[in-house]
């Protein structure tokens, strides 16, 4: 359910004759392409992504430094190219084009977004927290470097939790207004998402979709009892699947 990487032989293209080349393993396999004789793999461990390179065989030789937490993009090519371009974004990271060397395993920067903010300034951090019926969940929380926790903090909580889609860190300019007027943004990735593969997705779907809720209340009853914020400071925010989530709570 997490994916895995196969090869067969043409003329015997049957399931049994299927060989494993990436076995699944209990992280989602989001992505693999083949350049320079290499497997370029993109994983998602813990909501953020993994960049991998293995060779023909399925071992792995190296993986790719990234900046911080958060998500890749690309990291494709033609087969003979011995460099690859890859996006990445987070949540006071805004998406940045990076060029890769295969060969000597090297990551340069090509674009950037030109914004005048200085992003050394904001922290983003991951936290797990216990639900309601103890599943650990994972949550993000971004907000300017220094901030003292005494439950004042304006907060912003948001969250999915349907139909597989994983709420990957990403960069938002309208987020940031918050961040740096001193407040707190956080993403709770609750299940019903696909952070974790179709096991996460069916823990909130159907006949549990309770849990989608729960982990929601979970998470800000965790910012509150934390002091990052109190009831009076906290706003959640959903759209799509996610407003039904915020008219349930």
């Amino acid at each position: 359910k997490n994916w895995r990487l196969v090869k067969f032989e043409y003329d015997k293209p049957q399931p049994e004759n299927w060989i494993d080349v990436i076995p699944e393993s209990e992280h989602p396999l989001n992505s693999v392409s083949i350049v320079n004789g290499k497997l370029l793999v993109k994983y998602s461990i813990d909501v953020s992504s993994r960049l991998y390179v293995y060779n023909l065989e399925g071992k792995v030789e190296t993986e790719v430094e990234l900046p911080t937490m958060g998500t890749a993009y690309g990291f494709g090519g033609k087969k003979e190219d011995q460099e690859v371009f890859y996006t990445f974004t987070s949540f006071a990271y805004p998406t940045t084009v990076f060029r890769y060397d295969i060969i000597n395993n090297i990551s340069t920067l090509y674009r950037k977004s030109e914004i005048d903010i200085d992003f050394s300034k904001y922290v983003t951090k991951q936290i797990f927290y216990k639900s309601k019926d103890e599943t650990s969940i994972p949550m993000f929380i971004t907000h300017k470097k220094g901030l003292v926790y005494n439950g004042t903090a304006p907060t912003l909580l948001y969250a999915y939790g349907g139909f597989n889609i994983s709420i990957n860190p990403h960069f938002s300019i309208s987020r940031m207004l918050l961040i740096e007027s001193g407040g707190i943004y956080a993403t709770a990735n609750i299940r019903g998402g696909g952070e974790y593969g179709e096991i996460w997705h069916e823990a909130g779907m159907l006949k549990n979709k309770q849990n989608v809720f729960d982990d929601f209340i979970s998470a800000a009853d965790y910012l509150i009892s934390e002091n990052y914020t109190s009831r009076q400071k906290l706003a959640i925010q959903g759209g799509s699947n996610g407003g039904l989530l915020i008219g349930a709570v």
